[in-house]
């Protein structure tokens, strides 16, 4: 299992100003479960764990991961 525990505590700040932060990974069961929250504005935060592998598939890009999902046309 690769590390990616340095994304911890990271956030990410859209343009519109929105955002994730990772607030922590945790192994259950042969795998990695990923906490981060996202939020925006005067809105609550929201409380979301993701398998690490979905998440960098996803979001990854935004931490520097990996590239930016390709788009079908």
């Amino acid at each position: 299992m690769q590390d990616y525990s340095d994304l911890i505590d990271k956030t990410y700040t859209f343009e519109d100003g929105n955002w994730i932060t990772v607030v922590q990974i945790k192994r259950r069961d042969n795998q990695q479960l990923i906490t981060y929250n996202i939020g925006g504005g005067k809105s609550i935060p929201k409380k979301l764990i993701m398998e690490i592998n979905e998440f960098v598939l996803t979001y990854g890009h935004l931490f520097g991961l990996n590239e930016p999902p390709q788009t079908r046309r």
